[in-house]
Formats: structure tokens, sequence, C-alpha cells
């Protein structure tokens, strides 16, 4: 896992992690570990290959609540790279 950025946006922060190459269960572990990290309502984006997780991971994230899903982005299509938003609870 690596720390992209940290933005700061009208009192909000918006943390960027990239977890490609990881597996679940890790891809939620390294997820949860970075919205512990945050306050309530900053986002978190994640960015992962790895399909499963972006169903896994918001669905573990609400029945922690923890977060909540903003959107998912196609980041390549071609190598199945997408983003995760998630909002804090």
């Amino acid at each position: 896992m690596s720390i992209e950025n940290l933005l700061h946006y009208k009192n909000m922060v918006i943390r960027k992690i990239d977890i490609k190459g990881q597996l679940c269960p890790l891809t939620f572990v390294y997820t949860k570990l970075a919205l512990e990290e945050l306050n309530k309502d900053d986002l978190l984006e994640v960015e992962l290959d790895f399909l499963p997780a972006i169903k896994n991971i918001p669905e573990n994230c609400k029945r922690q609540g923890l977060a909540e899903l903003v959107e998912v982005r196609e980041l390549n299509k071609n190598r199945d790279i997408y983003e995760l938003v998630l909002k804090k609870l």
C-alpha cells in the first residue's frame, strides 16, 4: 500500500491510497486503517485492481459503520483499475 496524496478542501480532507496488487481481505484492512485516520465527512479515494473488492470494501465499511460509498470510477478499463470514493461516517 502506498499513500499517494492528502488534500485539504474547505475543511474536508481527501486522502488517496493505492492498493493495487492487494487481495481481500487486505484490501479492506488497508482501507479501514486509512479511514481510521480521517474525520467524519472526509473522503478516501481507494485505487485498486482486485475486482471483488469493489463490492466487498463498501459492504464491509457499511456493516462496520465506517464509511459510505460515494462513487466508483473506472480509471483504466484495459487494466481493470478502479477508484472507490468513500465518505467517512
